[in-house]
């Protein structure tokens, strides 16, 4: 166990309610703990993009996967002893192929796994063979006609029918909807999510190429939820998998904008389209919402960046120089009432991947080109 430039922040914060349901009906004290830990590779190469794009915890949160795309595998990472574990190769092409490369997985029971490639996914075991593949293409959709989409994004539910779900990205119209394949009937059923203003408002089109520069979407099954947020938007959708019902969250958070203005441009030149993102960016970037069991509570981080005035010299950077980066978190409680929200003045810079593991946050860093993450613990 190597504990990296290790951070000990012991900080009283004061909450009250904010007009809105909540379980804090008296000021309550809560306090927040830092600190940064490194993993141990075991000498083996790990893959930072890998992680910090696809990973997901086993079911007792005592390991994470992650993808690595030098070998084409799985890597364990054991969350206790903060070390490597071994990892789970698998075959691009044949029988047992899981397609070119990863674009998602989830962590099944019974040491299986759920792959989606480009334009294949399945059911594989520990080994690396192929249990089911999952065909969406052959599926009839509710008119009774064939589907023949490929949702970019997939997640699978293992509830009384095998489900799974998928984001269906309508780039003609700038919406996306939320797509159920029943796999024992081989149906599909959509969802509609009423993304206009939390995703089809906030897209622009390139000029030039006439391909749209969206907001990115999380997608996760989290508490028996299938759960849909947006990066410009704090907007939360849901599926009730106990209820099978389709839930909107909506909330006024008190640190930050409930989503972005809207761009001041439709389509636009790359220049224009940086210029309204780096705007974005500036009002608010909202993350993933996490599920907490110990607590049972969600947390959510949020964001915004102060730029650097431009100066003389060009920044090689996108959208400029970063002067600050302010971040937020906000706690929810089990059906998504917004309980209180507070700037995390410590904490300034983590890549877009982070776990509840033993009530503390775990936020994913590179350290030196090694993994590391930085963990926040709330507690009264």
């Amino acid at each position: 166990m190597d504990h990296f430039k290790s951070k000990f922040l012991l900080i009283s914060i004061l909450l009250y309610s904010c007009g809105q349901k909540s379980t804090f009906d008296s000021p309550q004290v809560f306090y927040y703990q830092l600190d940064t830990v490194k993993i141990d590779s075991k000498n083996e190469i790990l893959d930072l993009w890998g992680f910090a794009s696809f990973s997901d915890l086993d079911l007792d949160g005592r390991t994470i996967f992650s993808y690595n795309s030098f070998n084409h595998s799985l890597d364990q990472i054991d969350l206790e002893k903060l070390e490597f574990k071994k990892r789970i190769g698998f075959e691009k092409e044949g029988p047992n192929g899981t397609g070119e490369i990863f674009v998602g997985f989830n962590v099944l029971k019974d040491n299986r796994f759920f792959i989606k490639s480009y334009v294949e996914s399945g059911i594989f075991d520990n080994s690396g063979n192929l249990i089911q593949r999952i065909d969406w293409r052959k599926s009839i959709n509710s008119n009774g006609e064939v589907y023949r989409e490929y949702p970019r994004r997939q997640i699978i539910a293992e509830a009384e029918d095998l489900l799974v779900f998928g984001l269906s990205y309508d780039y003609e119209n700038v919406e996306i909807n939320l797509d159920v394949l029943s796999v024992e009937e081989n149906k599909v059923n959509r969802l509609g999510l009423n993304s206009k203003k939390s995703y089809g408002d906030l897209s622009i089109r390139s000029a030039r190429s006439g391909n749209i520069v969206d907001p990115s979407i999380e997608f996760q099954n989290q508490n028996n939820k299938i759960i849909v947020s947006y990066e410009f938007s704090n907007e939360i959708v849901y599926y009730d998998l106990k209820e099978k019902a389709l839930k909107f969250v909506d909330y006024n958070p008190t640190l930050t904008p409930k989503r972005v203005n809207p761009p001041n441009i439709r389509v636009g030149s790359l220049e224009e389209i940086i210029k309204e993102v780096k705007h974005f960016y500036e009002q608010v970037k909202f993350y993933k919402p996490v599920w907490d069991p110990e607590s049972k509570q969600y947390y959510r981080l949020s964001t915004k960046t102060i730029y650097a005035e431009e100066g003389t010299e060009k920044s090689t950077e996108t959208y400029g120089e970063v002067q600050e980066i302010k971040v937020f978190l906000s706690v929810f409680d089990t059906e998504f009432n917004f309980l209180m929200e507070r700037e995390i003045k410590e904490l300034s810079e983590f890549d877009n991947d982070y776990f509840m593991k033993d009530g503390k946050l775990w936020l994913f860093i590179n350290l030196e080109d090694e993994f590391g993450f930085v963990r926040l613990s709330l507690s009264k």
